[in-house]
C-alpha cells in the first residue's frame, strides 16, 4: 500500500476522533455542566377543592299558552308582576302581522328621535364616524368567530345607518312619514288585537326559558337539614319536561349551591366563611358564603350549602355542576419547584440567583405550594434593613433551576 493511502486513513481517523471528542464534550456540558435559569414573577395561586352539586333557586314554571308563541323578554331579564313575557297568536297571519307591527314601531321610534334632533350637520358627521367604528367592530367579531354579540352589533349598525339616511330630511317630510307610520300601526293593532293574547309574569323576578325538571324537586325547604343522601334523593325526583312549559320565573334573588364534599373540607371552610365557586358555563368566580354544613355521613361526606344574591341573571340556565371551590388565594413570587433548595447546614430554604456572572444564595420564605411551583413571600413590610431588602428576591430576577455543584459566589459560564 502506498504511503499516501496510509496518510489519508490516519487523517480520516484523527478527524473522526476529534468529532467524537467534540460531541462528547458538548453532551457532557449539556447534561452535566450547563445551567438553566427561570424568571421570577408575581403570581396569585388558588387553593381549590373539587365538588359535585346542584344550584337551588325559588322558581315558578310558566305553562305554555299555545302553539304560536313569541317570547318578548330575554334570558335573565328582570320582570315585574304582571309584565308580558310572551304573546300567543291564534293564526300564523296574526304572528306575521305582529312582527310587522314591531318593525314599524321601531322605525317610528327612530324617526321621532331624528325629528326632535333636527338635521344637524354635526350630528350627521358624528353618525358617520360611529358607522365606521361599528363596521370595524362587526368585522373584528366576525373574523374571530365571536358570535355572542354579533346580533346586537348588527342591529346597532342598522340603526345608525337608518338615522344617518334620514338626517338631512326636511322637518315637513319627516312629519309626513311619522303620520303615515302612525296610521299603519293603528290599523295593525286593530287587526291583531282579537287574534293575540299574552302570558304575564305571576310575580316579580327573573325570566328563564329553561325548564329542566328540578324546579319542584330542589327547593329552599330541602336546605334546612340536607344530607348527602337527601340531596341525591331529591335530585333523583327530577321530572321530565313535558314540552308544555313556556319557561319559568325565578322569584328570589337569593340562590344556593348545595355541594357534596369530603368532610376534610371543614378544616378550611366553616359557616359564615367565604369561598369562590367556579361554575361550568359561567365566566369568572362566584363569591359565595357558607350558610350550612351538614354532619358527615358514614362515607365521610358532607353537604356544604353556599349562598349568594349576586349575578343570578348570569346562571339561570345552570343546574347540576362539577365545580371547583376556592377557599383561599395566595400572592407571591413564583419560582419553579426545581429552583428551591435547602442549606445543608441550617436547613434554610433558598434559591440561587444569577447576579451578573455569579450564583448568589437568597433565603426565601414559602407562601404556597403548587403542583410544579412555589410562591415565596415578596414583601417584608419594613422588617429588613435597606441592605437586607436589596438582597431580597424580586420580580424579573433570574434563578438557577439546573446546574451541578452550585454554591454561593460560583462563577456561572
Amino acid at each position: 500500500m502506498k504511503p499516501s493511502k496510509y496518510l489519508s486513513r490516519i487523517i480520516m481517523l484523527l478527524l473522526f476522533l476529534a468529532a467524537v471528542a467534540y460531541f462528547g464534550v458538548y453532551a457532557y456540558r449539556t447534561f452535566y455542566g450547563s445551567y438553566e435559569t427561570a424568571t421570577v414573577y408575581e403570581y396569585t395561586g388558588e387553593s381549590t377543592l373539587p365538588a359535585e352539586g346542584w344550584l337551588i333557586r325559588r322558581e315558578e314554571v310558566l305553562p305554555t299558552g299555545g302553539n304560536l308563541e313569541e317570547i318578548v323578554v330575554a334570558e335573565g331579564e328582570n320582570v315585574a308582576a304582571g309584565d308580558v313575557v310572551a304573546r300567543v297568536y291564534s293564526t300564523q297571519e296574526a304572528l306575521e302581522q305582529h312582527r310587522e307591527l314591531d318593525r314599524l314601531e321601531t322605525e317610528l321610534e327612530r324617526l321621532n328621535y331624528i325629528h326632535t334632533r333636527g338635521a344637524e350637520e354635526s350630528d350627521a358627521m358624528r353618525l358617520g364616524d360611529e358607522i365606521v367604528s361599528s363596521m370595524t367592530t362587526l368585522r373584528y367579531s366576525a373574523s374571530r368567530n365571536d358570535l355572542a354579540q354579533l346580533g346586537d352589533q348588527l342591529d346597532g349598525l342598522q340603526e345608525l345607518v337608518f338615522r344617518r339616511d334620514y338626517t338631512y330630511s326636511t322637518s315637513s317630510a319627516l312629519s309626513e312619514q311619522i303620520a303615515a307610520l302612525n296610521n299603519q300601526i293603528v290599523e295593525l293593532q286593530t287587526a291583531t288585537q282579537s287574534a293575540t293574547s299574552t302570558v304575564c309574569s305571576p310575580a316579580a323576578g327573573i325570566f328563564s326559558s329553561t325548564v329542566d325538571g328540578y324546579e319542584a324537586a330542589l327547593t329552599f325547604d330541602l336546605l334546612a337539614d340536607v344530607t348527602p343522601e337527601s340531596l341525591r334523593e331529591a335530585a333523583g325526583r327530577r321530572s321530565a319536561a313535558s314540552g308544555q312549559e313556556l319557561g319559568k320565573i325565578i322569584t328570589s334573588f337569593d340562590w344556593y349551591f348545595a355541594a357534596i364534599m369530603d368532610q376534610s373540607v371543614t378544616k378550611r371552610l366553616s359557616t359564615g366563611s367565604s369561598a369562590n365557586i367556579f361554575l361550568e358555563g359561567a365566566s369568572g368566580a362566584q363569591k359565595m358564603t357558607v350558610s350550612y354544613i351538614s354532619p358527615p355521613n358514614a362515607d365521610g361526606q358532607v353537604v356544604i350549602v353556599f349562598h349568594s344574591n349576586k349575578n343570578l341573571s348570569a346562571i339561570t340556565q345552570l343546574r347540576e355542576q362539577n365545580i371547583n371551590v376556592s377557599y383561599g388565594s395566595y400572592t407571591g413570587l413564583r419560582i419553579p419547584a426545581r429552583a428551591l433548595r435547602a442549606d445543608q447546614e441550617t436547613g434554610q430554604l433558598g434559591v440561587y440567583r444569577l447576579s451578573g456572572t455569579q450564583a448568589e444564595w437568597v433565603p426565601v420564605e414559602l407562601v404556597y405550594s403548587g403542583s410544579d411551583y412555589y410562591l415565596i413571600r415578596s414583601e417584608h413590610e419594613g422588617e429588613l434593613s435597606q441592605l437586607g431588602q436589596a438582597k431580597e428576591l424580586r420580580p424579573g430576577d433570574q434563578v438557577l433551576v439546573r446546574g451541578k455543584d452550585i454554591y454561593d459566589g460560583k462563577v456561572i459560564e
